[in-house]
């Protein structure tokens, strides 16, 4: 079980997270490097229960590159580093949080497709991508990763276009259904503003607080990488 928010269980998120992007990992300890694996494109460290060595370093590496950020894991409602603990990164985002659910509670069977829609499964290496279609176009799909027995979800997002009519809520459901044809027992993932509520009412519990920082001027910083978002839908 991934139920409570140890070192293991940061790891089993990076590790599904980076998967369904089909990013490299590179783990030291506690700390996370995650990247493409083309030397283009954005890449950062996740650190957990960090030591002053280990913050120093990160902080040092991402301040030199705009294109590498700093997300932080931590236990809910802990306070942040001290200002200059981060020198002179600035805060990208605060506002995600990593969520868990107990996969006993999650339905064994996929919901009803909803009117109108068809469904596309595609299954990558170590991964799944659910796409929904309607009239010939995406509105909305997301990804699932089966780690160490845990269903990491990512980047499930609906066109603006076509957001409260439950596709995501469906999307999210068809997922988990997926996971249960693996040994599962845990399912995580990284909610953003609004959607941790949605979650929350999906049987989604909040288990740790993840900050984003950035150097000054850093690509991404109004989005973090990890964020649900898709921006092919808009």
């Amino acid at each position: 079980m991934h139920d409570e928010l140890t070192a293991a269980t940061v790891r089993t998120w990076v590790d599904g997270w980076a998967r369904t992007r089909e990013y490299e990992v590179v783990h030291e300890g506690t700390s996370h490097t995650v990247g493409p694996r083309t030397e283009h494109g954005d890449s950062e460290t996740v650190l957990f229960r960090w030591s002053e060595d280990e913050l120093r370093r990160a902080t040092s590496s991402v301040a030199g590159n705009p294109g590498h950020l700093l997300t932080l894991i931590s236990e809910v409602g802990e306070a942040p580093p001290a200002l200059g603990e981060t020198g002179d990164l600035e805060l990208i985002s605060d506002q995600e949080r990593l969520m868990v659910t107990d996969m006993e509670l999650q339905d064994v069977e996929a919901p009803i497709v909803p009117d109108s829609c068809t469904v596309a499964r595609e299954t990558f290496d170590g991964w799944t991508l659910l796409t929904v279609i309607q009239a010939g176009r995406v509105v909305t799909r997301g990804r699932m990763a089966v780690v160490d027995g845990c269903a990491v979800l990512d980047r499930i997002y609906t066109a603006s276009t076509h957001r409260r009519r439950g596709l995501g809520t469906f999307v999210t459901r068809t997922l988990l259904a997926i996971a249960h044809e693996h040994d599962v027992d845990t399912g995580l993932l990284v909610a953003t503003g609004r959607g941790v509520e949605l979650y929350e009412h999906l049987g989604w519990t909040p288990l740790a607080d993840v900050r984003v920082l950035g150097a000054p001027g850093a690509r991404n910083r109004r989005r973090p990488s990890h964020a649900q978002i898709d921006e092919e839908l808009g």
